[in-house]
């Protein structure tokens, strides 16, 4: 049995203390945001009606994504989600660009989420413009941070209040708005002049509203039970958002009419005051707050864990993978997204944020979909945990889709992503590939390890770990450094100098109990086992031989 050990492993790690419904709470408040509350309106205006069906098939091309998250999430139960999944199957610049790329989408849909917000508080503020509101977003995002520096279940927590009243607010605007459509609005299913073109730009541009399962996996080594609980609370994410998103755009158009809600910045909040006045207005502005900042707080999570885990495996630095010893976050990782979603928050234009989100999560989920490939190529899978069905077949139309909806984003956003795509390889090339990215190992008996890890196969300690390979190969040349001459004593009273001692994080379980060799140890085992026969009645020998020949 091999462990990793060393650096990583000497810090204070994460508790287990979500369950399912904390792990749903963190998928949903990322999903019913900015996704329904802020876009809906703009995706409306693009395509028509026809929004109902662009939600749904973007809803079910998640599905095709979801599902191998779900595979890997369970084969790879760490913290970091999708990065993590593409680092232990293949590690390298995939694994970078997949974290860099999940970075840049989970820290600006930060800055969208923020400046939703923002556009809700600034209705109270007279004559506010668009700095009032990105002065507001950064606000709100500094508040996000010091909410995550503090608990991930206080975070959780907060969620599942806002949870609760934003799907309130959306059960009674769906509940009492399905009385008041005018199906002359409904009469043409596809806006004047739109085709197949602005149907898949739209899909596109929605697809934003289906990544909060994401968020489910990054925080895996805080979810207790993560074979089970993780596959639910993907599903159980996707399936509630998909009816909601198409029951409240239903409302939307029909109500409204798509033309009258193709600029607004509130479009729950504008229908609502069509059919039960202020009262509805204010009430849709409540549940837009509360859904967008429950999605600010679980994207602001789900970034910080994709920078503490390229902290970990020294794509980013190291000083990222710290985690506070009492109150179990990583301080350094939230800061470094605290900067990002901050710039983003500053610019207050969330169709710009929402385009740039975009890119960032087609491209990284495109290399997670790909990791589920290797993953059963290299029989990595755990047995007896969810696995996808009718394999290969999730993964190459999740890899396909995605690469169709990237060329149809904005052209600002694409010039901005290639910007951004070279930015990643330069610090690769700059920083990361130069660093060391493998694990360090200790060997440790079936015994020592029954009660800390599940059964594996041995293919899967071979593809991690190297184990046909000498493990000094494995060692970093920093840990050699370390080692010092020291004299031991054997019990033979002989004096003898050891070329190398290992340091206290490389000393193996038997070990740990004192500065005494093995020989001693065996020695004074059989020292005390034959005081011990000696010290035997002749029935308790004559027991011990019955049971020999038995």
């Amino acid at each position: 049995m091999v462990e990793t050990f060393g650096e990583e492993h000497s810090e204070t790690k994460f508790a287990r203390r979500l369950g399912l419904a904390g792990a749903t709470n963190i998928g949903l408040g990322a999903m019913l945001g900015g996704g329904i509350y802020v876009i809906s309106g703009i995706a409306a205006g693009m395509i028509g009606p026809a929004i109902v069906l662009a939600y749904l098939v973007a809803g079910i091309l998640s599905v095709f994504t979801a599902v191998n998250y779900a595979e890997l999430a369970c084969s790879i139960p760490k913290q970091g989600g999708g990065y993590t999944f593409v680092h232990d199957v293949h590690g390298g610049s995939p694994a970078f660009a997949t974290g860099w790329f999940l970075f840049i989408g989970n820290t600006v849909a930060c800055g969208l989420y923020a400046i939703a917000v923002a556009h809700t508080l600034a209705v109270f503020i007279p004559d506010s413009t668009l700095m009032t509101v990105g002065i507001i977003a950064f606000i709100l995002v500094v508040i996000t941070a010091i909410t995550n520096s503090v608990s991930v279940r206080g975070v959780a927590s907060v969620l599942g209040i806002l949870n609760i009243l934003q799907t309130c607010v959306l059960i009674l605007f769906i509940g009492a708005g399905v009385f008041f459509i005018d199906s002359s609005n409904l009469a043409n299913i596809v806006a004047e002049g739109a085709g197949t073109f602005e149907f898949i730009a739209t899909v596109s541009f929605v697809f934003i509203s289906f990544v909060g399962f994401e968020m489910v996996t990054t925080a895996s080594e805080e979810i207790k039970e993560p074979h089970k609980n993780i596959p639910r609370a993907i599903m159980l994410t996707i399936l509630i958002a998909t009816i909601v998103y198409m029951l409240a755009t239903f409302v939307i158009v029909g109500v409204a009419g798509y033309q009258n809600v193709a600029t607004s910045e509130r479009p729950i909040a504008d229908v609502f005051v069509l059919f039960s006045g202020k009262f509805g207005y204010f009430l849709g502005l409540a549940g837009m707050a509360a859904s967008n900042y429950a999605a600010l707080n679980a994207t602001f999570l789900a970034s910080s864990r994709v920078a503490y885990s390229l902290g970990r495996d020294n794509y980013f630095p190291q000083a990222l993978q710290k985690v506070h010893p009492t109150r179990k976050v990583p301080l350094q990782a939230l800061l470094l997204s605290l900067i990002v979603a901050s710039a983003v928050a500053l610019t207050g234009s969330a169709e710009f944020a929402a385009y740039l989100a975009d890119f960032g999560y087609l491209v990284g989920l495109t290399l997670v979909n790909a990791s589920v490939i290797g993953l059963r190529q290299k029989n990595l899978s755990v047995q007896g945990v969810f696995k996808g069905p009718f394999f290969p077949v999730f993964p190459i139309l999740a890899i396909v889709s995605h690469l169709i909806l990237v060329p149809f984003l904005h052209i600002e956003v694409l010039i901005l992503g290639v910007i951004g795509t070279i930015i990643g390889i330069i610090v690769y090339y700059g920083y990361s590939r130069d660093k060391k990215h493998t694990h360090k190992v200790r060997v440790m008996t079936l015994d020592e390890s029954k009660d800390k890890y599940p059964p594996v196969k041995m293919s899967l300690l071979k593809e991690h770990f190297n184990i046909n390979e000498p493990i000094e190969e494995e060692i970093e040349p920093s840990l050699k450094d370390e080692c010092k001459e020291t004299v031991v004593e054997k019990h033979d009273d002989q004096k003898v100098k050891p070329e190398c001692t290992e340091t206290e994080d490389t000393k193996s379980p038997t070990e740990e109990k004192g500065p005494e060799s093995m020989d001693e140890e065996i020695t004074k085992s059989k020292e005390e086992s034959a005081q011990d026969d000696t010290e035997k009645n002749s029935g308790a020998v004559q027991e011990e031989s019955e049971d020999e020949s038995e």
